[in-house]
């Protein structure tokens, strides 16, 4: 299975594209706030017309047809008042940025104990994402203008990290591996590109053995970490995805797997570590217990790197103790019990520091990944308090379709028939 490289002239493309969309955003509002308001109207009233037509011949469901006359006439109502449709977009933002501020400040409460001057500074942020939520939601037409110059901004700064990786394509030595602030996807679009990817060739690897080897790039390097992101079809957290690692054979997870200790919906609880010893045999279990996809991009260290890697691994493991399971939760049918059975996984727990608990929007299973990558230089930084495992996956992607990345390898492991 084949996947095209990206190219120098791609990068610089795609940065140049950004970059003046951007300005052109920021300088032509009101002819682009025009043009959007436009189409989207009219192609809201054209979906709405050829689906009420079909709907009305083949399917003949009241709720399919009352769907599509919704849609027809939302459609006419956007294209007699834009105001009002234009108003919609600030109300959408400030409704994006309520959720920023509840995360930033339910992380607050978590962690102020043991973490508080850098707490501090996330409720900070949080009080500043309500303010501007406020006056978004509370004034929605008077800051369509405000709202467009800062998604013209994102596009330029989007466009700025795209000529970066144009440049450290062209002068990769020049660049090495520092890590430097990235303009990523919005958190949105970013947390289910794993399951939008499993779906588009769930085809593909379904008539194949696993693992499917993808290529596109002749390197002689071996590779020394994996990155494994997980994603289930039928699973509505599942499609968010899973991600943790593996150095030396041995995969490291973080997450909640102390099912009495969750809380507030399973969202928070006792931050848990487990490792195996056998990779295939986690695998293979992730495939066929769980029903999960496994896409695992392998990763190329230098001897430097591979000494900070180990450092960092015996740093975290310093801050924990063993916990069994078997003999500390009285829920029989647990996944953390199941997955001792199946592949003799060590549980530990953590005593100290940030690992001690999770919380599913700020420490969780990717802190691991990116506290641990993070020392080799990858230059995936958090954007407003959280990383998914769909940023992690975007990023690792287009990594490994750079020429001169050390991310050498990409396997996808399926469930075997």
């Amino acid at each position: 299975m084949k996947e095209k490289a990206i190219s120098k002239l791609s990068f610089f493309v795609n940065s140049a594209l950004f970059f003046i969309v951007g300005l052109t955003i920021i300088f032509f509002k009101s002819n682009y706030l025009n043009s959007i308001h436009l189409l989207i109207s009219n192609l809201l009233i054209i979906l709405g017309f050829i689906t009420l037509f079909f709907n009305i011949i083949k399917s003949k469901r009241p709720r399919d047809i009352l769907l599509s006359i919704t849609t027809f006439t939302t459609g006419i109502f956007f294209l007699n008042n834009k105001a009002k449709f234009l108003s919609i977009f600030p109300i959408i933002f400030g409704i994006y940025m309520l959720i920023n501020g509840i995360v930033k400040f339910a992380s607050y409460i978590v962690f102020k104990n043991y973490e508080k001057t850098s707490y501090y500074k996330v409720l900070i942020s949080s009080l500043i994402d309500f303010c501007f939520s406020y006056v978004m939601i509370s004034h929605p037409s008077k800051n369509i203008d405000r709202l467009t110059i800062i998604l013209g901004l994102y596009l330029i700064l989007f466009g700025i990290t795209y000529f970066y990786d144009f440049l450290k394509e062209c002068f990769p030595s020049f660049f090495g591996k520092k890590r430097r602030f990235r303009v990523t996807l919005p958190i949105i679009l970013a947390t289910f590109i794993p399951y939008e990817v499993l779906l588009s060739i769930n085809k593909v690897i379904n008539s194949w053995k696993t693992p499917v080897k993808v290529s596109n790039k002749d390197t002689s390097g071996e590779v020394d970490l994996e990155i494994l992101i997980h994603v289930r079809k039928n699973d509505s957290i599942g499609r968010m995805g899973h991600a943790d690692l593996c150095y030396k054979g041995r995969v490291y997870s973080y997450g909640c797997y102390d099912e009495e200790s969750k809380r507030i919906l399973g969202s928070c609880g006792n931050g848990t570590l487990f490792e195996i010893k056998n990779k295939d045999k986690y695998i293979k279990y992730c495939n066929n217990n769980s029903d999960k996809t496994i896409f695992s991009f392998g990763i190329t260290l230098t001897s430097n790197e591979r000494k900070k890697v180990e450092e960092k691994l015996r740093i975290i493991k310093k801050e924990t103790y063993k916990w069994d399971p078997l003999y500390s939760n009285s829920i029989k049918n647990s996944y953390a019990i199941e997955l001792v059975e199946k592949t003799k996984a060590q549980f530990y727990k953590f005593n100290k520091g940030s690992y001690k608990t999770y919380f599913l929007f700020s420490t969780n299973c990717v802190k691991l990944v990116d506290d641990v990558l993070g020392v080799t230089g990858s230059d995936i930084l958090k954007i407003n308090g959280v990383i998914t495992p769909g940023t992690y996956y975007n990023y690792l992607d287009k990594e490994f379709k750079r020429k001169n990345s050390n991310v050498i390898s990409k396997e996808i492991y399926s469930k075997t028939k």
